[in-house]
């Protein structure tokens, strides 16, 4: 379903073009100062803008970052001051720095600095960031956004969500009357503060602190607790979704410190860094109203309490080594180390989860008797980085590299089995043992490279790599199988050709191939839940294997040129083709993308311009798996499905100045982007509903055939107008439109009167917008 809401005020759309019109005669936003040059080196010149800003239409996705997500006016402010002695006195390097972007929105910054030149530099910062996620998403849970408790209104009743039954595509009147709508967004407030200190001309230290705070909520999915009975029969539905609030109350405390030393044939870098991270709630609890059958209960007595854990609490502390030595002019070495230590220690949240009045269990035990084998998890993982590279140019028009990186993941954390009951209720059939296995991994990386001049003209480069991966878990409790795939290993060749023609031509051309070769254990076992029991992974069957695991040839070729055709006119065209093959039966076969930039350019004359630019991407995947099989037979009911992505962006650029006796310019934005995701599937044998034999394209199957497309269509003009009042003094007018038509299956599932039988609704919409825009404001440089 879609909705669409896209209210057009046609006195508002005429009075903003006439204000555009009428400040590109008499109006501008963002010119320069004209000023002595030499005049500028020794005194800063400082700006101040100030305005207005009016949006037509509220729009979250519109206003996603920028602030704008409100309809109304805004206040625009901006400021640069810079002073000191250092800028007009020999005998002084003191320089001071007081700057401010986005004053009136919620994406503000504000700086300040003040340094001696060459001795020592101070800096502060804090900005701001909010980003507006959807302001459609509706709930009946009552709770604060960014709070970690929610709860349902004591007169919302039970919904018998049984099959067969409308569950909550039938609600009451009192229950859609609890629903409404909550703005969704998270904000970002940073502060930073940074000192550079030159203890001698070779050596210098630094430390930068920064402490980020952030709030609000994300939308996130969640599964409830079956096999609790509700006080008036019924018991609580396994596995009802219902998409709640997940507050991002969080704190984040980053230190880096360093010792640089510079000498004349070498450089060295010490450091440290420090990372902590802190969730104001350990745990999220709400409630749900979706039952296994018909219920007699009333008032507060008809929900299931659930209850997750949040993000936990964590540091990070990591030394740093880096540096450099030139044995000869020609011929230099490069390298780092560091060495990091994470540690996740916060306490789990309590396993029983208190029920309401008359409903059973109470407290609800998530874990089976004898409860978690620990109070936290132990989360102990530490990283090693290293790398060397060495180049030479001691051969006249020969450029020689060798380097090498090392990577490594180690998880030391503790492997415990955890004996809990699954979202189906308390009884035998729903313990499970679930383990988890501390997973680990190391990269290592060398490359070789020779660069040849063949001409002045010309230039040729060859290039080998290799890839090794390495994973693995340390002490896994019982035994059990970590990984399918423990290793794999890629060699890649490539070759790229340069070409600088006549002086006005630059062309280029590269050609790469890789080949992987992935090591993967079809009989590898995993415990899915049972661990009396060792089961294969769900869904496994013989030539099965997931892509980033599978073995793989990829295939890529690029290529562009830029000409510069006469003075005033620039022409650029790129492109680029990629092909990557699995050696797998089943699972991803093969992989496609392809894509085309064209630019091009024409300055007609003195301070105008006129640019013109068109990208196209596509990208496809192919899949192939069986409907039967398993690990120990061939699957032979087989089906495929293609995933294609296209995209395609067109703009025109324009800008001329030079009107009104060179006090005018007018600036021209002009784009349209259009990307299309699609979906389809194959059958190659005859489906069965309820033993009888479907047609693929039967309307009851749903089973193949093309999905609708997933369709994002956005036009964007943006016109500016720019005039100068006087010398140092600039008013400005702006004016944006923006539309953008969103068509996504994705969201139809979530419609009132639309949900499947255990899902809540909370009618999230396609985030369609039509916003027009108009600014004014001023600019003073002094």
């Amino acid at each position: 379903m879609k909705t669409h809401n896209e209210k057009k005020n046609v006195r508002f759309l005429t009075l903003a073009v006439q204000c555009v019109f009428i400040a590109s005669v008499a109006l501008p936003l963002g010119a320069h100062a004209e000023e002595d040059e030499l005049y500028g080196l020794t005194h800063p010149a400082n700006t101040v803008d100030f305005g207005a800003l009016y949006v037509s239409q509220k729009s979250a996705k519109f206003g996603e970052y920028n602030g704008l997500n409100d309809q109304g006016f805004y206040g625009l402010g901006s400021f640069d001051i810079r002073g000191g002695k250092g800028y007009d006195s020999k005998d002084s390097g003191l320089r001071w720095k007081l700057n401010g972007a986005n004053i009136g929105t919620t994406s503000r910054s504000f700086g300040a600095s003040i340094s001696d030149q060459g001795k020592w530099k101070l800096n502060l910062g804090y900005d701001e960031l909010q980003h507006n996620i959807t302001d459609t998403f509706q709930t009946p849970q009552q709770g604060k956004t960014g709070g970690n408790n929610f709860t349902l209104p004591a007169n919302f009743g039970s919904i018998n969500a049984a099959n067969g039954q409308p569950s909550a595509r039938e609600l009451t009147p009192e229950q859609l009357n609890a629903f409404h709508t909550e703005k969704e967004y998270t904000t970002r407030r940073n502060a930073s503060l940074g000192t550079t200190y030159s203890i001698t001309e070779q050596l210098s230290a630094q430390v930068d602190y920064n402490h980020l705070e952030q709030s609000g909520a994300k939308l996130i999915g969640t599964g409830s607790q079956g096999g609790i009975s509700l006080d008036g029969g019924s018991t609580g539905r396994a596995e009802a979704v219902n998409i709640i609030m997940n507050p991002t109350n969080y704190s984040t405390d980053n230190l880096n410190a360093a010792l640089n030393w510079v000498g004349d044939k070498a450089h060295l870098t010490g450091g440290y860094y420090a990372s902590f991270f802190h969730d104001d709630y350990n745990s999220l609890s709400w409630q749900n109203a979706l039952a296994s059958g018909a219920s007699g209960c009333t008032g507060v007595n008809c929900f299931v309490n659930n209850t997750m854990s949040t993000a936990p609490t964590n540091s990070l502390h990591q030394a740093n080594l880096s540096g450099g030595y030139d044995f000869t002019p020609t011929t230099k070495l490069t390298g780092g180390f560091s060495y990091g230590y994470n540690t996740q220690n916060e306490s789990f949240p309590p396993s029983q989860i208190p029920q309401v009045n008359g409903n059973t269990p109470n407290p609800f035990d998530m874990m089976q008797p004898g409860g978690l084998p620990t109070s936290q998890l132990n989360g102990h993982v530490e990283t090693t980085h290293g790398d060397v590279k060495l180049t030479d140019q001691s051969i006249k028009d020969l450029t020689l590299s060798a380097g090498f990186k090392y990577n490594e993941r180690d998880n030391r954390t503790d492997s415990n089995a955890y004996n809990y009951f699954n979202l189906g209720g308390v009884g035998v059939d729903n313990q499970y043992t679930g383990v988890n296995t501390p997973y680990s991994n190391s990269r290592t990386q060398y490359e070789v490279a020779a660069a040849y001049r063949l001409t002045k003209a010309q230039n040729l480069r060859l290039a080998y790599e290799r890839e090794d991966i390495k994973r693995w878990c340390n002490g896994v409790v019982g035994g059990a199988q970590c990984v399918a795939s423990p290793g794999s290993d890629e060699d890649k060749v490539s070759l790229t050709y340069r070409l600088k023609a006549f002086e006005a031509v630059n062309f280029n051309a590269g050609y790469s191939f890789a080949n992987r070769h992935a090591n993967f254990d079809h009989n590898y076992q995993a415990n899915t839940g049972d661990y009396g029991v060792a089961e294969l992974n769900s869904q496994n069957k013989i030539g099965f294997v997931a892509y980033p695991y599978a073995s793989r040839d990829r295939n890529l070729v690029k290529t562009g040129i830029n000409w510069q055709i006469t003075q005033k006119l620039d022409l650029g065209v790129n492109g680029h083709f990629s092909y990557d093959d699995y050696l797998a039966s089943l699972g991803v076969q093969n992989g496609r993308s392809a894509g085309v930039n064209v630019d091009a350019s024409y300055n007609y004359q003195e301070n105008s311009s006129v640019s013109a630019y068109w990208s196209w991407q596509k990208g496809e995947r192919n899949l192939r798996s069986g409907n039967n099989g398993s690990p120990t037979e061939v699957s032979t009911n087989i089906w495929t499905n293609r995933l294609e992505d296209y995209s395609n962006t067109v703009g025109l650029l324009t800008r001329h100045g030079g009107l009104l006796a060179g006090k005018l310019e007018i600036i021209g934005d002009l784009s349209y982007a259009r990307d299309t995701s699609e979906y389809s599937t194959k059958l190659f044998y005859v489906p069965t509903v309820s033993n009888t034999p479907t047609a693929c394209d039967s309307p009851i199957a749903l089973l193949c055939g093309n999905l609708s497309p997933i369709r994002n269509e956005l036009i964007s003009l943006k016109l500016t107008g720019n005039y100068k009042v006087h010398k140092n003094g600039k008013i400005a007018v702006a004016y944006i439109y923006q539309k953008l038509n969103s068509n996504d299956y994705f969201y139809n599932g979530q419609q009132f009167g639309y949900t499947p039988n255990r899902v809540m609704p909370n009618g999230l919409q396609e985030q369609d917008y039509t916003v027009n825009a108009v600014a004014l404001s001023y600019n003073l440089v002094f």
